[in-house]
């Protein structure tokens, strides 16, 4: 007769986990039994230990170590990791920066930068007061373009919006008017509108030259001639009563207006009277108004107009400037070099243009279309020939 199995003793009890079986007879083994030792140990019947220690261990796999804040702390620095900077990675305005430096070079970006490289606002303040006393002293465009640059980088990394953002931008697009530079020009003033509107989101001001700004983008929209009016209608649209009423804005709405009336004269009064640095804008485009003034002159003034009369009209400031610029543009100017033959001009110039221009094309001979009989007939003359090349080929 087999005895069921009993517990072992205390005493008996070992770090083994099967059952003892008291003789050799087939007896059934009790499943899920847990076995108690000394040091209380507690194993299941698939091996796992769930002792108190062996939980607390597993425990402390997810606690990481080292310090998380600076605030307070009194600890080193966190490592840097890097991290990828766009869509999935960091975002602008994730990054708080503490370097004290006045000045660092402008870096393309692929991952976030270490915060120690980055400056807070308060030394962004005092590293563009820095860029324009050195932009007054030196003139270096190079270097204050780099400065003004990693300032506005340093801003967009830490998300900072305000009217320091919009200084730096300003004093950036003021440096390009100077230098001629259209492409910083073109960043400035798409960046400063949309700093802009975000401003007018929030009903905050953010900077006290918004209406010059504007001014100078709705000048730089009648650099081409093509859509300048839905352009500057669209932008006039979005303004108050009061910014059109600004003597910036009023200028540039001026100036559009003799653009799209074709009143050269009025435009180059304006020009000469241009209020701030709207002039710097103005040169963008002033040569292609010229072009056209030039030939509505020509038209007008037969049989030929003085070189100083068109000094005037077309506002040159110097006489030499102005007869190389007739010589450029194939005006044909008589032997004493005073006056322009309107006549022969416009037919030198016609002849260049007409010479520019590329070959017309070939013109598409257009088939008569056919009648129902003849499509019925080529398509089954069309039958015809592929079975013949079916035939041929078998």
């Amino acid at each position: 007769m087999s005895m069921p199995a009993k517990r072992p003793s205390d005493a008996s009890v070992g770090t083994a986990t099967k059952m003892v079986r008291l003789n050799s007879g087939p007896i059934p083994v009790a499943a899920g039994v847990v076995k108690i030792s000394k040091t209380l140990t507690i194993v299941s019947s698939k091996g796992v230990d769930n002792s108190a220690d062996a939980l607390l261990d597993r425990s402390q796999r997810f606690v990481t170590t080292g310090t998380v804040s600076l605030k307070g702390t009194g600890g080193p620095p966190v490592p840097h990791t890097k991290t990828q900077l766009g869509l999935g990675g960091a975002k602008s305005g994730a990054i708080k920066g503490y370097s004290n430096d006045l000045e660092r070079p402008y870096l393309r970006l692929h991952f976030a930068p270490d915060p120690s490289t980055i400056r807070p606002p308060v030394v962004l303040e005092k590293a563009l007061a820095l860029v324009k006393k050195k932009w007054v002293a030196n003139q270096d465009f190079q270097h204050a373009s780099e400065q003004l640059m990693a300032i506005q980088q340093d801003c967009k990394l830490q998300g900072v919006e305000n009217a320091l953002t919009c200084d730096a931008y300003e004093t950036h697009l003021r440096i390009a008017l100077e230098k001629a530079d259209l492409a910083e020009f073109t960043r400035c003033v798409t960046s400063l509108n949309e700093l802009y509107h975000k401003a007018h989101l929030v009903c905050q001001t953010w900077s006290q030259q918004k209406c010059e700004i504007i001014g100078y983008r709705m000048l730089f929209l009648m650099r081409t001639e093509s859509e300048m009016l839905e352009k500057t209608s669209y932008l006039l649209a979005r303004l108050s009563v009061d910014e059109r009423r600004d003597p910036d804005i009023s200028f540039a709405m001026n100036v559009c207006t003799a653009l799209l009336m074709k009143d050269y004269h009025t435009f180059f009064s304006l020009y000469t009277k241009a209020p701030k640095m709207a002039g710097y804008v103005i040169d963008f485009f002033v040569d292609r108004v010229r072009v056209e003034a030039l030939h509505a002159y020509t038209k007008a003034c037969q049989p030929e107009i003085a070189v100083d009369d068109l000094k005037l009209l077309l506002c040159f400031e110097k006489r030499k400037e102005c007869f190389r610029w007739l010589r450029e543009q194939g005006c044909v100017v008589s032997e004493d070099k005073r006056t322009v033959d309107s006549k022969k001009t416009l037919e030198a110039r016609q002849t260049t243009i007409m010479a520019s221009r590329p070959p017309p094309a070939e013109p598409v001979v257009k088939r008569k279309p056919l009648s129902i009989d003849e499509l019925l007939t080529a398509g089954k003359q069309k039958g015809i020939d592929a079975k013949a090349q079916k035939a041929n080929k078998k």
